[in-house]
């Protein structure tokens, strides 16, 4: 305890009001009381001083100040990583980095409880978020390595006191879905205004070294929609690590729906070979983390929707064999589907017809003069006769070629449902002459009176110069658009040779969508729904180039999938209630989109139905998703994808309180990524950066005795506390103060001076 006094005026100004107060009771003395009896006069400078003395004593503020120091306020985190990448056995003589962080644990134990008498030891355990450590565990079982949430959990443990340390004990990877992906270095920023320093300790290797054995299948590229009895070509990506020379096996595996109701999946089998598939292949491993391109193939036999599958046999010694196998799945139609093709002699008419014939997509050409020959040219009024064709689609072809009849009878065909495309060129759409035809309605195109001379192309009406084509968004989950599966499809399109210029266009109206633009974002392609029919228009009229660039492959998908979205055939149903999903696969944790309908018998859209829509995940689980309207047009989001397997999407429509129809069913495939065993590698790099933004150090493991014998050592913050206990702001002292003065009075009272 230590008295303490703090004037309120300071030293100068309570030694005036002293001085005051002495005057004071002397005039006093001499003017009031010099007739009094001695014994009264004394009692009245006694008390008057005794009051003085008590405002002096006041004015000082006196009080008594007591300290106390705790030294044991700062603490000392140990977190560390459970998560399932900790399995890996790449640590020293080959134990698993679990293994190793245990030891290094015990090994320093008797240090940590010594520290306990200076700092408080706090233990956790992570994986997708934090926790308090259990005194025993037998092996690391996290299914995620979510270090941005982790350390956010330790900002609010951080802020309760005074953080000595944070040892992180981790491979230092992040692998996280969402919710639980926050970015580390956000996190570990507010660590840093919490002044709480990271010292991460990393385990693992940064890549599988030579002697870590692991085969992986990447990239299965197959039609979504293929016919039955036809050659079904299939390519993926293999990998291999710690391989290199050795053999490795890849078979095709299909569906068994024998005796399987929809909504039911069915076992994967092996497919027999025949004399032009090959379901398996043998190939070597050239070169170890180099991504080699194998060809397979198989004959479906019959029609419907199935699960397709590529695997490459396991190693002995294998460590990773959730990355062996891809699926996905595809849609198997009967007969095919013709297709009439009007254009000059080009370069994109012989790319084009390509597609003729692959996959029973029969497509004949008639070919246009030009120049001054145009007018020879005769396209026969047959072309236009009902179920002649399915598909039109018109090149660099003005309307005056068609003649009137033609026209007219092509928008009949149309109009019953055959779909139409207008592809770019210098003599079609506004300057075609299009805009007063009966055509103009259907086209989803806005189109201008043609005010050229007839002959004279409108150079205007052109972007000239190389033009990338850049799907838009809404692009990237159209069936036309799947170039490549998942996440890789939109670095396909980007790798695309550029097109050679294109026709301005611009969409009709709000219902028109949008699937690609240029790089300076003037549309390029865009589709709609006329009634029954599917239409759409290209401003490009060269991609022949992706064939002259090597990117045949992807030119031929993309020109495929635009004649069988045009005809209707990508989906898998003819009954009333439609369901699609584009694409079939996603990784865990994405939303997937569900695009839905109903159809009338003469295949116009019912936009006024009733929808229920229910997914079926994995594990039996049945969610109702809430469907939404937009424009007559039905979908809905579907984002618990936690689980990997098939997800069975069942979509059942009514009006009227009527069914219309059996359900619509299809599934789609949640590939069983395993985000901590896939790629185990370590990431110490991240775990520098932590370090370094939190004022902390990236530790070895032979680090851990030194940094916690500097920790003992070091001066912690202590904290003391005062408590403060005033002499003068108090009821006794007041009470004090007025009895004086009351008995001053009284005395006056009686002496006659008051």
């Amino acid at each position: 305890m230590q008295l303490t006094v703090e004037p309120i005026w300071g030293w100068t100004g309570v030694a005036l009001v002293a001085a005051a107060l002495l005057v004071l009771l002397l005039a006093i003395d001499r003017v009031q009381l010099r007739g009094l009896t001695p014994s009264r006069r004394w009692w009245l400078l006694g008390l008057k001083a005794v009051a003085s003395l008590i405002l002096l004593l006041a004015m000082l503020r006196p009080a008594m100040v007591a300290t106390e120091t705790d030294e044991h306020t700062s603490q000392l985190f140990i977190v560390a990583d459970v998560s399932r990448s900790m399995s890996t056995p790449d640590g020293p003589g080959g134990i698993t980095r679990w293994q190793a962080l245990e030891e290094d644990l015990q090994r320093v134990a008797s240090q940590l409880k010594g520290l306990k008498d200076k700092v408080d030891v706090r233990l956790f355990e992570f994986d997708k978020q934090l926790r308090p450590r259990p005194e025993k565990r037998t092996e690391p079982d996290g299914t995620m390595t979510a270090i941005g949430q982790t350390l956010d959990d330790l900002v609010r443990e951080a802020r309760q006191q005074p953080t000595a340390a944070i040892l992180f004990l981790t491979d230092g990877s992040q692998r996280a879905l969402s919710p639980y992906d926050i970015e580390p270095l956000l996190s570990a920023r507010k660590l840093a205004e919490a002044n709480a320093p990271v010292y991460p300790v990393g385990y693992g290797a940064t890549s599988l070294t030579s002697t870590t054995l692991d085969l992986a299948v990447q990239d299965l590229l197959v039609d979504p929609v293929v016919f039955e009895k036809k050659l079904v070509p299939i390519k993926i990506q293999l990998t291999g690590s710690g391989v290199a020379g050795r053999k490795a096996t890849l078979r095709v595996l299909v569906e068994d729906r024998s005796g399987k109701t929809l909504g039911t999946s069915g076992e994967l089998k092996p497919v027999p070979a025949t004399l032009t598939a090959r379901p398996v292949i043998e190939t070597e491993i050239r070169k170890d983390n180099e991504p080699q391109t194998v060809e397979l193939s198989f004959i479906p036999t019959t029609a419907g929707e199935l699960k397709v599958a590529v695997e490459v046999e396991p190693l002995d010694g294998e460590l990773i064999r959730g990355n062996n196998r891809l699926e996905t799945i595809i849609t198997i139609r009967q007969g095919g589907l013709r297709v009439a093709y009007f254009d000059v002699l080009r370069s994109e008419q012989t790319a084009l017809r390509m597609v003729n014939g692959s996959d029973k997509i029969q497509l004949d050409y008639f070919q246009v003069l030009g120049g001054k020959f145009k007018s020879r040219t005769v396209i026969p009024p047959t072309a236009f006769e009902r179920g002649q064709y399915d598909v039109y689609i018109i090149g660099d072809v003005p309307a005056e070629v068609f003649g009137e009849v033609n026209l007219t009878n092509l928008t009949l065909r149309v109009r019953d449902g055959n779909g139409l495309m207008m592809l770019g060129g210098l003599e079609n759409f506004s300057s075609g002459g299009y805009s007063t035809t009966p055509l103009a309605d259907l086209l989803p195109v806005a189109l201008t009176p043609d005010i050229t001379v007839a002959g004279t192309p409108d150079l205007k009406a052109q972007y000239t110069g190389p033009q990338v084509m850049v799907p838009t968004e809404l692009g990237l989950k159209r069936y036309v658009m799947q170039l490549a599966s998942g996440e890789k499809n939109r670095a396909r399109w980007e790798g695309l040779a550029p097109l050679m210029g294109a026709t301005k266009l611009a969409p009709k109206n709000d219902l028109v969508e949008i699937w690609a633009t240029t790089r300076e974002g003037h549309p390029l392609l865009m589709a709609t729904e006329v009634g029954r029919a599917r239409v759409a228009a290209f401003g490009g009229d060269t991609t022949y180039q992706w064939t002259l660039h090597g990117q045949g492959e992807e030119h031929q998908r993309f020109w495929r999938q635009m004649v069988l979205w045009l005809a209707r055939k990508e989906v898998d149903s003819d009954q009333p209630a439609w369901v699609r999903v584009e694409p079939r696969n996603f990784l865990p944790g994405a939303t997937v989109p569900l695009e839905f309908g109903a159809r009338a018998p003469n295949g116009d859209p019912i936009t006024d139905a009733i929808f229920e829509v229910k997914v079926t995940r994995p594990d039996g689980q049945i969610v109702t998703v809430p469907p939404r309207s937009s424009n007559g047009q039905f979908s809905a989001d579907f984002p618990q994808t936690d689980l990997p397997g098939d997800y069975w999407v069942r979509v059942t429509a009514r009006k009227d309180q009527a069914s219309l129809g059996f359900d619509a069913i299809t599934r789609f495939i949640v590939d069983p990524k395993d985000l901590e065993l896939d790629q185990p590698n370590a990431d110490y790099d991240l775990l520098r950066k932590i370090a370094e933004l939190t004022g902390g150090q990236l530790l070895r493991s032979e680090d851990l005795e030194k940094f916690l014998k500097d920790l003992q050592g070091r001066k912690l913050d202590e904290l003391t506390r005062i408590q403060v206990y005033p002499l003068w702001d108090n009821w006794w002292l007041l009470a004090a103060f007025v009895g004086v003065m009351s008995a001053e009075w009284a005395i006056r009272k009686r002496a006659g001076l008051a």
